[in-house]
């Protein structure tokens, strides 16, 4: 791929250094001459090394635009525990991810994210003036989503006691807080003021997230919208054709709003 990728890191408010790749066209100079700043947000329990996260990023860097993919805290290598997850310390990095690129390059233009993380992107889109849109892809609607992976281990968590769940074979500790967490957010109605065009994917039988996620987005959301679906694929868009259809999709969409 004809990108290259600059190491970064910057710390959240909570002082922990969040490890990040910033990826540009290759024959770009200074990252200021690309199309658009764009940051992508990795799925629960991912990385910024996560395939779906990697290789939409590097295609959007080979179609001129920069992109920050980083490690929410307690993943990958930013520091933190896992264990201390919340869905509000997630908002916390990516907050402190756009203060990064204003201060050092420029305004991130578009948020992304995969899964949850594409939920974190739409939490948020609307305090950030220089935001002009946002992208989901196998998102679901809701934070709370994400405590199907818990099985058992959620009537532990609200008894308040600590528990680990699985996913893909490696286990992760939690706290109970967490639960509470992902519950208190009401995303009706943080997305009824969200009033900035969204790019909704749905992954047709993904197995993970429904398509009633990506309709209620959909619907709730207080801006354009525009719903389309993948086929042929998986939640993590393992298939490059595929892929390479997201990243095709992203770049129309982006150059009708820029």
């Amino acid at each position: 791929m004809k990108t290259k990728t600059i190491k970064c890191n910057f710390k959240n408010s909570r002082e922990q250094i969040i490890d990040a790749r910033l990826d540009l066209p290759a024959d770009t100079r200074l990252a200021t001459e690309t199309k658009a700043f764009i940051i992508f947000c990795h799925c629960f329990t991912c990385s910024k090394e996560t395939i779906t996260t990697f290789r939409l990023s590097r295609l959007l860097a080979e179609n001129g635009f920069a992109v920050l993919r980083f490690d929410f805290s307690g993943l990958g290598n930013s520091e933190g525990d896992f264990a201390d997850t919340t869905f509000s310390n997630m908002q916390d990095d990516l907050h402190s991810a756009v203060d990064f690129l204003s201060e050092h390059y420029q305004p991130p233009e578009f948020l992304m994210g995969h899964s949850l993380g594409g939920t974190t992107a739409l939490s948020i889109a609307q305090g950030h003036d220089s935001v002009k849109g946002v992208v989901t892809v196998a998102s679901p609607s809701e934070p709370e989503h994400v405590l199907h992976h818990f099985s058992h281990a959620l009537t532990l968590l609200e008894q308040n006691i600590a528990a680990s769940f699985e996913v893909a074979g490696q286990y992760y500790d939690i706290k109970p807080g967490f639960v509470e967490d992902v519950r208190s957010f009401d995303m009706p109605y943080v997305l009824s003021g969200l009033d900035k065009p969204v790019l909704i994917f749905n992954i047709e039988n993904d197995v993970l997230v429904s398509e009633r996620d990506s309709q209620q987005i959909q619907e709730w959301a207080g801006g354009a919208t525009c719903l389309l679906n993948v086929s042929g694929s998986d939640h993590l868009l393992s298939g490059r054709e595929a892929t390479r259809f997201v990243a095709d999709e992203i770049v129309q969409w982006i150059s009708g709003i820029v």
